[in-house]
C-alpha cells in the first residue's frame, strides 16, 4: 500500500460525525446558558464527553465553534429552514415569508442574543455580529424586491429594505416571544402585518 493511499473507515467517519455533533450540541447549550465569554473549550469538551484536541479537530477554535453553532441555528439542521416564494399570489408569498422569518428566529434568536453579548467584549465576535446583520439586510432586500414585484409597486419606498431588516430582527422575536410570552402565531401575525404595511 503506497503512501498516497488513504484508508477510509466508515466506523471512524461515523465516530467523527458523532463527536462533531456532541461538540456543537454542548457548545450551543453552554453559550446560551452562561454566555460566550464564560464558556471555555474545556467546558465544551467536558460536556461533550471528548478531549479538548477533539474539539479543535471536530470544529476549530472557540470563535469557529460559535460561528458553526450560529450557522446551524440560522440554516436549520434536522429540519432545514427553506423558503420558496415562487407563487404569483401576493398573500401566499407574504404568508410564506412570515412563516420563514418565524421559523428561523425560533431557533436563531437565543444564539443571536448570545452573539450580541459577546460582540461587546470580543472583536472577532463583533465582526461576526456585523456580518450577521449585513446578511439579514441583504436577504431583506431580496425578499422585498420579490414582494414589491407581486404587489406591482411602481416606485419602491425609500428605506423599505431597512424597515424589513428591522422587522426580521431576532431581537424582536426574543423580546416578544421569549420576553413577553407571545405565541409563535401571534409573532407570525405581527410580522405579516408589518410586511403588508411596507407594501401598502
Amino acid at each position: 500500500m503506497g503512501e498516497s493511499t488513504r484508508y477510509h473507515s466508515p466506523a471512524r467517519a461515523e465516530q467523527a460525525r458523532q463527536n462533531r455533533r456532541a461538540v456543537l450540541d454542548a457548545a450551543h447549550d453552554l453559550f446560551l446558558e452562561q454566555g460566550y465569554g464564560a464558556t471555555t473549550l474545556e467546558q465544551i469538551a467536558d460536556r461533550a464527553g471528548v478531549s479538548k484536541p477533539t474539539v479543535f479537530n471536530a470544529v476549530g477554535n472557540k470563535v469557529e465553534v460559535f460561528r458553526t453553532v450560529r450557522d446551524i441555528a440560522m440554516a436549520g439542521d434536522e429540519e432545514p429552514h427553506r423558503l420558496s416564494v415562487s407563487t404569483k399570489d401576493l398573500d401566499a408569498a407574504i404568508a410564506r415569508v412570515a412563516d420563514y422569518i418565524t421559523q428561523v428566529n425560533r431557533h436563531y434568536a437565543p444564539v443571536h442574543v448570545a452573539l450580541g453579548g459577546a460582540a461587546g467584549v470580543d472583536p472577532a465576535m463583533a465582526e461576526l455580529y456585523d456580518e450577521a446583520e449585513d446578511q439579514r439586510h441583504e436577504v431583506a432586500g431580496q425578499l422585498l424586491r420579490h414582494l414589491e414585484s407581486l404587489a406591482a409597486v411602481r416606485k419602491p419606498r425609500q428605506r423599505s429594505q431597512d424597515r424589513l431588516w428591522v422587522l426580521m430582527s431576532p431581537d424582536n422575536y426574543a423580546r416578544l416571544v421569549n420576553g413577553r410570552g407571545w405565541s409563535h402565531r401571534a409573532y407570525r401575525e405581527w410580522v405579516t402585518a408589518g410586511i403588508r404595511g411596507l407594501l401598502a
